[in-house]
């Protein structure tokens, strides 16, 4: 595929996934506007490509004049419409939101996908999957109390899931300044019960151990985290921290 395509195939895709930065009403409307102002594009360079070869190839005159008809009805279309203004509107906002989006630090840019959680929850309140989403967010951004709230919610819509479990005690764990409650002690048994191998319970072990100069638990617990099948695990993280659990026990002899 020449570099060209390439590249506008590449923008269509990343204007698509701009779809849910839009209200739910709009999202269709601007998926529509997308997709034509693609195929518009892929006529032009059709087009180019018929023009390059028509001093070559007679016949091929007749068919680019043919769509360069076809393409100024277009135009004239999307024109009349007020279409095209639609679109090019729709990508300079995309655009804006691109460049807002480098010029911000990680918490800003959380903060933003926060509030499109709460605008979808707004639409959708019984989404399990978009509190626990949410829960986490806030976790990210160490609002831990309202991560709780959101985790709860999501504990009611979607059950008592080992995922969830942990995503609570982990919030617990750090709005009580690193220190394992009682409650969640309770939530990381549950969790294990259900899932021998749930990461979040198992690296809050780990970290906690570690905490208390308990490095060789920690390793243990960081070695089950990597047995597991999890692909969101950063596994070089946790190597580099079993790396330095080991320094620690070899420093301590």
């Amino acid at each position: 595929m020449p570099l060209r395509d390439r590249l506008n195939q590449a923008h269509y895709q990343q204007a698509v996934r701009s779809a849910r930065f839009f209200e739910k009403d709009e999202q269709q409307a601007w998926l529509a506007e997308v997709a034509d102002r693609h195929a518009f594009e892929q006529a032009q360079q059709a087009a180019s490509a018929l023009r390059q070869n028509a001093s070559k190839r007679p016949l091929a005159k007749r068919a680019v004049w043919a769509l360069v008809g076809v393409l100024l009805l277009c135009s004239g279309y999307y024109w009349q419409t007020g279409r095209l203004q639609i679109v090019q509107a729709g990508q300079q906002a995309f655009s804006d939101f691109q460049q807002q989006t480098q010029n911000e630090d990680s918490q800003q840019r959380n903060d933003h996908y926060i509030v499109s959680l709460q605008n979808q929850l707004r639409q959708d309140v019984n989404n399990g999957e978009l509190w626990l989403e949410l829960g986490q967010a806030y976790s990210l951004n160490n609002e831990f109390e309202s991560a709780l709230i959101c985790f709860d919610y999501a504990q009611r819509l979607l059950g008592a899931k080992p995922a969830i479990l942990g995503a609570m005690a982990s919030a617990d764990y750090y709005q009580h300044k690193q220190t394992l409650t009682q409650q969640g002690k309770k939530w990381i048994e549950q969790a294990l019960l259900r899932d021998p191998k749930e990461s979040t319970s198992l690296l809050l072990l780990a970290s906690n151990a570690f905490l208390h100069n308990q490095f060789r638990e920690a390793i243990g617990y960081w070695e089950q985290v990597l047995e597991s099948e999890n692909p969101a695990i950063d596994r070089q993280a946790i190597i580099k921290s079993i790396k330095m659990a080991q320094q620690r026990i070899a420093t301590s002899k």
